[in-house]
């Protein structure tokens, strides 16, 4: 089975230090959830983890270690979605963006085109690949950023604040689709946000602040620390409040965010 292993990994710039003894592991198929604060570190972990930043070897995927003499085979194995106001498009075309990592993978033609069908059946990309990608909505976007991240199948995509200016209801579209993509394809994914709405589906979470690991567990055991998470800067919404509230007095088995959900599960 697949792992990626982080062992008292440490980032410093400019003598401070940004990341402080992260560790933790992560088997597939599984969501795990970065939650913290604007300037906490989540996205330089992201950077470190996928070798943008250069580390220590702290990182391993399988017996892959991640240093620079392994880190064309590392590369292999990862994927990265930035959020959109990161991401630059190298291409106008959607088909050309999506297959340009395959070229630097020296894939064949017909490697290309074979990987090109699978992801673009899995994304239901059909009708965008010949489109302009500033034609494309957000979440049209995001989407063809995953495709590009994905279509070489690695073991690990990282995706960073990659929900930040969606609305819900296509927030709740992409959670979906990658929990379908960790169910399908047996992947890892890493994600990082600052609300904890959007970790709702993760199988397990970190809260991170200061760059060092404050709480990990499952939803429910974060949510046990709400005032703390609130002092951190990390806002529990309403619904995920209320529901936490109505467990504790055994009316709901479970996190509800959508109001008219949770009026069908009391009256039930």
């Amino acid at each position: 089975m697949s792992m990626i292993s982080i062992d008292k990994l440490n980032y410093s710039y400019n003598s401070n230090e940004i990341l402080k003894n992260i560790t933790f592991k992560v088997k597939i198929p599984s969501l795990v959830t970065i939650v913290g604060s604007n300037n906490c570190g989540k996205t330089t972990l992201i950077k470190c983890l996928s070798g943008i930043m250069p580390i220590e070897e702290s990182v391993m995927i399988d017996d892959i270690v991640l240093n620079k003499k392994n880190i064309k085979k590392y590369s292999r194995n990862i994927g990265v979605v930035f959020s959109l106001d990161q991401n630059q498009f190298l291409f106008n075309k959607v088909i050309d963006e999506i297959l340009f990592p395959l070229g630097n993978l020296n894939f064949s033609k017909k490697k290309m085109r074979e990987a090109l069908n699978e992801v673009t059946k899995l994304l239901f990309l059909d009708d965008l690949l010949d489109k302009e990608v500033w034609e494309l909505s957000n979440i049209e976007k995001i989407k063809v950023l995953i495709a590009t991240a994905i279509i070489h199948k690695p073991k690990v995509l990282f995706v960073d604040d990659i929900l930040v200016g969606l609305n819900d209801e296509d927030k709740e579209r992409i959670l979906l689709i990658l929990k379908r993509l960790i169910r399908e394809l047996k992947l890892i994914v890493i994600s990082t946000t600052s609300s904890l709405s959007d970790a709702i589906y993760s199988d397990a979470i970190l809260v991170i602040d200061n760059g060092k690991i404050k709480y990990s567990g499952k939803l429910e055991d974060i949510l046990k620390h709400d005032n703390s998470l609130v002092k951190l800067g990390i806002d529990i919404p309403v619904m995920m409040d209320m529901s936490l509230k109505l467990q504790f007095y055994d009316l709901l088995d479970k996190v509800i965010l959508n109001p008219e959900e949770m009026v069908d599960e009391l009256w039930n």
